[in-house]
């Protein structure tokens, strides 16, 4: 049960790249309009700029390719698995990837709260 890797890692990441460049475009649009309206300055928008912490982007993608990458193990040695029409793959996997998102979301609460006190 091999799959074609490059036909299924080539469309994403196609699709991935224009979703980004599409992104950094629109938000390239948007501080030039927000500029030129005069509602805010470009010191305001370097400021904008630090607020969305990179850091914090970084450990939920380095959780989520964790836990999926774990989940993946697991799957390995799981006979049952290996099933052709079986959906325990996927219960796992989502399993895995659910926790990573929850780890997540309680890092990000605690540190919300510390900086709130």
């Amino acid at each position: 049960m091999m799959f074609d890797l490059a036909g299924i890692l080539v469309p994403i990441g196609f699709f991935a790249t224009v979703f980004l460049l599409v992104r950094i475009i629109f938000d390239f649009i948007l501080k030039n309009r927000l500029i030129n309206s005069g509602q805010i300055g470009a010191e305001s928008l370097k400021l904008l700029n630090h607020v969305s912490d990179s850091k914090l982007a970084s450990l939920k993608w380095g959780l989520l390719l964790f836990f999926s990458g774990a989940g993946l193990i697991v799957l390995d040695f799981i006979p049952e698995a290996t099933l052709r029409n079986s959906p325990l793959p996927f219960g796992v996997e989502l399993v895995f990837i659910a926790v990573g998102f929850l780890l997540y979301y309680v890092i990000i609460r605690n540190q919300k709260s510390n900086t709130k006190i």
